[in-house]
């Protein structure tokens, strides 16, 4: 059994179960933590039937993938990931931590990039738990009459809803696959571009929000003020991945209040990275 007041994930059948970084309210205290449990599900399709092969391997009855019951694990010490993950939290730069651990910046601009990844999938996860869906289609801004004259060129880049005392970054699709979200009444705003140019490019300056005025509209504000901050300091090298670098913005938005947020981002470094390199 685990120490209760140690905050790790947890594993079944070697995948991360990222909902459980994000119930952002939880403390140490409160949270349980289940050990690993050996692979009989498949890691690729999530179906329980499958079987084992003469070479050592699973196969799965379902589709038919092949894989290896136990993980392997990363070249770089556990300790390492964790030190790695904590800078990353502290936003150090890629060059300095390279010299502080004595690594090649290839290899900490890969950990930090894991860990971007990490907090996506708590994001994305906390919001299909929330909404039904991490993503929302494009024709709920166009049917927005609450909004002002956005302009014929106006471009949203996602909606804000929320739940709980907390947000969720709903990223905007233009195939109309996504449905709305459950509940509608949850969409407090929407962070869009004036013209496609700002949302090709990327241009803080040029990219706006638009909150739904009541209660609700504050904690919109707050995170947004709070994301171009943040990601200001990269100085431009969010724009590249503009979706992740946000998503990075939202899971910190989400924990900045919480005393351990700094030793949970290396924890999701660790376990992000295990199942990376399962």
């Amino acid at each position: 059994m685990y120490d209760r007041k140690a905050f790790l994930p947890v594993f079944l059948c070697l995948k991360v179960d990222y909902t459980r970084y994000s119930d952002y309210t939880i403390v140490p205290d409160d949270f349980m933590t289940i050990p690993a449990t050996a692979a009989t599900t498949c890691p690729f399709c999530g179906e329980g039937k499958t079987y084992h092969l003469e070479d050592g391997r699973i196969k799965c009855a379902q589709c038919a993938h092949k894989f290896t019951p136990m993980p392997r694990h990363s070249h770089l010490p556990e300790d390492t990931i964790r030190i790695i993950g904590r800078r990353f939290w502290e936003m150090t730069t890629t060059t300095s931590v390279a010299t502080e651990l004595n690594l090649n910046i290839k290899t900490v601009q890969r950990y930090f990039l894991r860990a971007r990844e990490g907090m996506a999938r708590c994001c994305e996860d906390s919001a299909v738990a929330h909404f039904s869906s991490e993503r929302i289609s494009r024709r709920l801004f166009d049917r927005d009459d609450s909004h002002p004259d956005f302009g014929r060129q106006a471009q949203p880049i996602c909606a804000i809803a929320s739940s709980l005392n907390t947000l969720s970054l709903l990223f905007c699709t233009t195939d109309g696959e996504q449905g709305e979200p459950r509940p509608v009444a949850a969409i407090n705003g929407w962070l869009y571009g004036r013209t496609e140019e700002s949302i090709r490019r990327h241009l803080l300056d040029q990219i706006h929000l638009y909150v739904h005025e009541g209660a609700a509209a504050e904690l919109p504000r707050q995170f947004w003020q709070f994301a171009k901050k943040g990601l200001a300091r990269y100085q431009g090298g969010f724009r590249h991945n503009f979706p992740l670098f946000l998503r990075e913005m939202e899971f910190r938005f989400k924990v900045r209040q919480r005393p351990d947020a700094a030793d949970l981002c290396a924890q999701l470094l660790i376990d992000h990275t295990t199942c990376q390199e399962y």
